[in-house]
């Protein structure tokens, strides 16, 4: 018995903590650990206002926890003025570059405003939102709280001019695309598609193009 106290004991002055996810502010995103940035370094990319004026001079970085570009311009840096349609970074780990836009329908808390990356275009468009989620943690021993930003991302699909939350699961996935469901469940069989990473989205969307009627 004693063995087991002093475990527990050990284990409670080494932090051991209870962890939850609040919501996210300003504030709280100042103060907490972690980066709030798609990439932590400044990269080169192209913005492209709603006037059609097109930008190359800037570096760019993405806020994903407050979803907004910040710009920097000879050592100055700022967030991006509401006139953006879409930006595009480069990336220098694999010279690939994402390409981010705004204007779509709102969805839940997401508005005409928001930043999404596009996957996949077409009859139905595939857009990903990276955001990050705050995570507190609760010390046991004393009533210090620390809290962490980690990263999330959600799909959604663009049909018709609807947008629509993509579920992980792959059954309730299949629901919400009607077009040649047998096929469809065949394909992310044969796949071997589970849901758990972007890719797996692109080539279900993608398949999902070349089955839905075009008008």
């Amino acid at each position: 018995m004693k063995i087991i106290l002093w475990c527990l004991l050990l284990l409670a002055q080494q932090g051991w903590a209870q962890t939850t996810e609040t919501a996210i502010n300003d504030d709280q995103i100042t103060n907490a650990s972690g980066n709030p940035y798609l990439f932590k370094d400044w990269m080169d990319g192209v913005v492209l206002f709603k006037s059609g004026r097109l930008v190359k001079q800037f570096k760019l970085r993405f806020d994903c926890a407050r979803n907004r570009l910040m710009l920097q311009f000879e050592g100055a840096a700022f967030a991006a003025e509401s006139q953006v349609k879409e930006f595009v970074l480069y990336t220098r780990k694999n010279k690939d570059s994402l390409l981010f836009r705004k204007g779509y329908p709102a969805i839940g808390k997401n508005t005409e405003d928001t930043y999404y990356q596009v996957l996949v275009s077409g009859k139905a468009v595939l857009l990903r939102l990276y955001t990050k989620v705050l995570i507190e943690e609760k010390q046991m021993v004393n009533t210090n709280n620390h809290s962490r930003l980690e990263d999330e991302e959600y799909f959604y699909l663009l049909q018709d001019g609807v947008m629509t939350n993509l579920p992980r699961d792959k059954e309730e996935l299949l629901k919400k695309l009607p077009a040649q469901p047998d096929e469809l469940k065949q394909f992310v069989a044969q796949q071997s598609l589970r849901m758990d990473k972007a890719e797996d989205f692109v080539k279900i969307i993608t398949k999902y193009n070349e089955l839905v009627p075009q008008n």
